[in-house]
C-alpha cells in the first residue's frame, strides 16, 4: 500500500457511496463511466480507484433494493 492509511481510503470509499447513492444516472456503459469520471474529486489512482468503487457500489445497492421492491408482494392467506 501506498502512504495512503486504510482510513484515509475508507473515508473516500464512503464519499464515492455517497455521490452513488445521491445521483441519477443512466445505467448505459459510457453514461455511467463517463459520470464516475466527472464527478470523481480524487487525482492519484489509488484514490480514484476507490471513490468509483464506492460510487458503483451503492449504484448496485440501490439497484438491488429497488428491485426488491418492485417484486410483487406475496399474501400469505392466499397461499
Amino acid at each position: 500500500m501506498t502512504d495512503q492509511s486504510s482510513y484515509e481510503l475508507s473515508r473516500i470509499y464512503a464519499k464515492g457511496w455517497s455521490a452513488g447513492g445521491d445521483i441519477s444516472v443512466v445505467d448505459s456503459d459510457d453514461g455511467l463511466d463517463a459520470t464516475i469520471a466527472a464527478l470523481n474529486p480524487y487525482r492519484t489512482d489509488e484514490e480514484r480507484e476507490r471513490w468509483a468503487l464506492g460510487f458503483q457500489d451503492a449504484r448496485r445497492r440501490a439497484e438491488e433494493m429497488a428491485s426488491r421492491t418492485r417484486a410483487p408482494k406475496r399474501n400469505p392467506a392466499r397461499a
